[in-house]
């Protein structure tokens, strides 16, 4: 790794430089200050500059399935339940409160009166067409299988059912049903998820009637919503702009009346930005450069936290040569997982060759070899391709980022002196990614997946055959039944056995592979509150404020993630 290192070093040394210096007081004045450059707002006390890294490819809860669209979603609208922005806990939301069945598969919500954004009252029936509308074939949704819980769901998305018999009905204006095919435990965790949010069908249907093209309902001009925020701007690719919805049921308790959403792709020029004020939050979607961390660690408004997430390769297995299950497996045991996070992505990632991190929710993980290069070399050699020798080409694709570059040079360094194996690197532009990911227009290509809810089928539902965010061409039957076996199991302990023989039955087979267990490094404003490091990254901005008591000279200040819940 060290010639690596040294490419990595001089590539970076003029940026690194012009980083150092703004993280040494810039703003400031002082070289001695414990924060990241400027600490003095550049705007008004109830307005929040953030960074969402990339255009989002959906701002539709049903069509969504990245985090750069997921985080708008998450404040333009709401569900039935919302996560406690601390411990992630279901609270009320649209629904008060809630009955359920003596067998857990019936839930009864019982709804707050609320508006739409347009002031058109918010009912149970327009939970009843967005749940509908979510498996609907019609609607085409990556995130489809998300309504497979509830009853007919699977069988309306793969067409041998109508959208009406899905397991959801209006009782009346404010009570909504649902029915689940077994009872699930993250079930109320689960419905905080953006596929669970209303969708405005009188908007639909007007827009419809005026001959606007659908796919524009979400844009500033026609956008109705019913959360904290909604959009009054949106420049492609600079910026986005939301405003304070006064008709949000809960607006009272909403601090910033203005939220101003930057496309910055890259990490350098985000922290740059931080540095000079232009940024109070880097965002979520925004990673900070790992040559730096070490630097940054230091200061105060430096924040670091275990994240819900697994960064992995999507592996084609229908083009040549990943076809050989052997030579997938050998990708995955020449690569020094170890290596690579202590000395290329150096945030306290943890490696792993599990898809499933250890220990969620009272998960064993498989404990995967994360390096074995022999035993990768004989796979390859079994495979017909003894150091390399004869191998077809092989690209490598991610999105543009100087993170995800970093990682996949070194795993290109690994494999040719593993393996012999010459590996071409294509970087893509985010909604371009994405898409040739969706169509399998790619060999190898970088993932990441944040967990939508403390369970371990948050991941393994990945490699199912109807899900519509498995990129990897594979299918197993015997996957399939082993998941929903253990989706019908009461017993918690007997759950947990069925998915751990799921998730080794897969990764014998490497669809995909695991390369770590992220977590969390961020810079956050020290007069930005109410930012909790909870293992999701979801940090809603109806509770987060700015500070106007902020004195940068007092001699230690209460950091941003540990601020009293509801606290102003």
């Amino acid at each position: 790794m060290r010639k690596l290192q040294r490419g990595l070093s001089k590539r970076f040394s003029a940026v690194g430089l012009l980083i150092i210096l703004l993280a040494l007081g810039a703003g400031c004045g002082d070289s001695s200050s414990p924060y990241v450059g400027t600490v003095r707002p550049r705007h008004g006390p109830h307005e929040l500059w953030i960074n969402n890294s990339s255009e989002p490819e959906w701002l539709d809860p049903s069509r969504c399935s990245d985090s750069t669209g997921g985080e708008i979603i998450w404040n333009t609208f709401e569900g039935l339940v919302q996560a406690d922005p601390e411990t992630l806990k279901p609270l009320p939301a649209i629904a008060t409160s809630w009955e359920v069945s003596d067998d857990g598969r019936r839930y009864t919500f019982f709804l707050r009166p609320s508006q739409w954004s347009d002031g058109r009252p918010l009912t149970a029936h327009d939970f009843v067409f967005s749940f509908r509308r979510l498996v609907d074939p019609q609607t085409a949704s990556k995130y489809a299988s998300n309504g497979f819980i509830f009853t007919s769901g699977a069988e309306i998305a793969r067409g041998e059912a109508s959208p009406d018999t899905l397991g959801v009905r209006a009782v009346d204006e404010l009570t909504f049903e649902v029915e689940l095919v077994d009872p699930l435990p993250y079930f109320l965790n689960f419905l905080s998820f953006y596929s669970f949010m209303p969708i405005p069908r009188h908007l639909l249907e007007d827009l419809d009637r005026r001959g606007i093209d659908l796919d524009l309902w979400t844009r500033p001009e026609h956008v109705v919503c019913n959360g904290p925020y909604r959009m009054t701007e949106w420049r492609f690719r600079q910026q986005m702009v939301f405003e304070k919805n006064p008709l949000y049921w809960d607006a009272a308790s909403v601090s910033l009346e203005r939220v101003r959403l930057a496309m910055v792709e890259s990490a350098t020029t985000a922290l740059n930005m931080y540095a000079a004020g232009e940024f109070d939050w880097p965002g979520g979607n925004t990673s900070l450069p790992a040559e730096f961390l070490d630097q940054l660690a230091g200061y105060r408004d430096f924040h670091q936290h275990p994240y819900l997430a697994v960064y992995f390769y999507w592996l084609n297995t229908k083009a040549p040569p990943l076809n050989d299950a052997r030579v997938r497996r050998a990708l995955s045991l020449a690569i020094d997982r170890e290596s690579l996070v202590r000395h290329v992505t150096r945030g306290g990632q943890i490696a792993s060759a599990d898809l499933v991190p250890d220990g969620l929710a009272g998960y064993e993980g498989l404990g995967l070899p994360v390096f074995d290069p022999e035993a990768g070399r004989r796979l390859l050699a079994e495979a017909g391709y003894a150091d390399g020798a004869g191998l077809p080409p092989i690209t490598l694709s991610f999105n543009t980022s100087e993170g995800h570059r970093q990682v996949a040079e070194a795993l290109q360094a690994m494999w040719q002196r593993e393996l012999g194996i010459q590996v071409e690197l294509a970087n893509q532009e985010w909604k371009v990614f994405l898409a040739n990911a969706e169509q399998m227009n790619f060999q190898l290509c970088r993932m990441g997946w944040i967990g939508d809810y403390a369970d371990p089928y948050t991941f393994l539902e990945l490699l199912t055959s109807d899900c519509g965010n498995n990129h990897s061409n594979w299918s197993n039957p015997a996957y399939d039944r082993l998941l929903e076996k253990a989706n019908r199991q009461a017993d918690p302990a007997t759950r947990l056995g069925l998915l751990r023989q799921a998730e080794a039955l897969a990764l014998g087979d490497q669809p995909l592979i695991p390369l770590y267990v992220y977590s969390r490094s961020q810079l956050i404003k020290p007069y930005v509150r109410g930012i909790w490091g909870n293992h999701q990254d979801r940090h809603p901005w109806k509770a987060i404020w700015i500070d106007p008591d902020f004195d940068p000279t007092a001699p230690e200040h209460a950091r941003a993630d540990v601020v009293p819940a509801g606290s102003r």
